[in-house]
């Protein structure tokens, strides 16, 4: 059985309550957080987590109040990635929940807290009886680990959406003019195009791009140091020129970056901080916290 959010009953499907008064909860919670930063992608399997995960380090290594909320409720991976796992739920007097408290001093929060050991999440009932509302149901499940979070005062939220091109245009609905956005992809045809199709849904939805992450944009060999291309079959420049938007970052492939993400470490303790793909994520940083929102668009940006 699934534990409840604060306000449902364990077991059953949240309730879904009227939108002007969700939006409302989401920004009376929200309202001391200064930026939110969602990473996206148009597919899994392109590293997205990882970059949200090292981004959210990252800032943290700055001095700067970080949350990290894992918005990928079907197949969360940031408690694993932190080595976060089994962490026990905490309720505050105002029966709001303690975010889980990571390394750098993040503020972490995620469905995988809820759930007992691999258990899947089951929207839609054992037979299935439920399946017409899941997509209503993961919308009200989301805006509550965002209003029921007392997440206290922060610099930035950096934001690990699920894969698909909708997810950024139903998670900005709850932050309207508060959300910017970091499209991640690897330099392959078939992840190309899934993302131009995200990049083209936020561009509809008027989302701000603060840019494209290139991840697994070069490898550097192990023996003599030199770095060279992973894959050889495309180039995220084209993508960038037609959509107009910026390589804000080009992450090489790094193993130990992998290990650490299984193993439930920090990579930039030791030498990961020197290495290139963490040269490359701690630039992405600077990037990220040097975008502005368009004027007609900024509340604390």
């Amino acid at each position: 059985m699934t534990p409840a959010l604060p306000g449902e009953t364990a077991g059953n499907p949240p309730a879904l309550e009227d939108l002007t008064a969700a939006l409302a909860r989401v920004e009376q919670r929200m309202a001391s957080v200064e930026r939110v930063i969602a990473v996206m992608s148009g597919k899994g399997g392109v590293g997205k987590s990882a970059v949200a995960v090292n981004l959210a380090l990252a800032l943290a290594r700055r001095g700067l109040q970080i949350g990290l909320l894992d918005a990928d409720l079907n197949g969360p991976s940031v408690a694993k990635m932190l080595g976060l796992r089994g962490q026990p739920l905490r309720l505050s007097a105002e029966n709001a929940l303690h975010p889980i408290a990571g390394p750098n001093g993040l503020r972490v929060q995620s469905m995988d807290f809820f759930l007992q050991g691999n258990q899947p999440l089951a929207w839609d009932g054992e037979q299935g009886e439920a399946a017409a509302l899941r997509s209503a149901m993961e919308h009200a499940a989301l805006a509550d680990l965002l209003a029921c979070t007392e997440w206290g005062s922060l610099d930035a939220l950096v934001v690990d959406l699920a894969p698909g091109s909708d997810r950024l245009p139903a998670f900005a609905q709850w932050l309207p003019g508060r959300v910017a956005a970091l499209a991640v992809t690897i330099p392959s045809e078939v992840a190309l195009l899934a993302v131009e199709r995200s990049l083209r849904r936020a561009y509809a939805a008027r989302v701000p791009l603060i840019g494209l992450v290139e991840n697994f944009a070069s490898v550097v060999c192990t023996a003599c140091g030199a770095e060279g291309p992973l894959f050889r079959e495309a180039t995220v420049e084209r993508l960038a020129h037609e959509l107009a938007i910026d390589v804000v970052a080009r992450i090489p492939f790094d193993v130990k970056l992998a290990q650490a993400a299984d193993a439930g470490r920090v990579f930039f303790e030791g030498e990961g901080a020197k290495s290139a793909a963490g040269r490359a994520l701690a630039a992405l940083a600077e990037r990220v916290l040097a975008f502005e929102l368009p004027e007609a668009e900024a509340d604390s940006w």
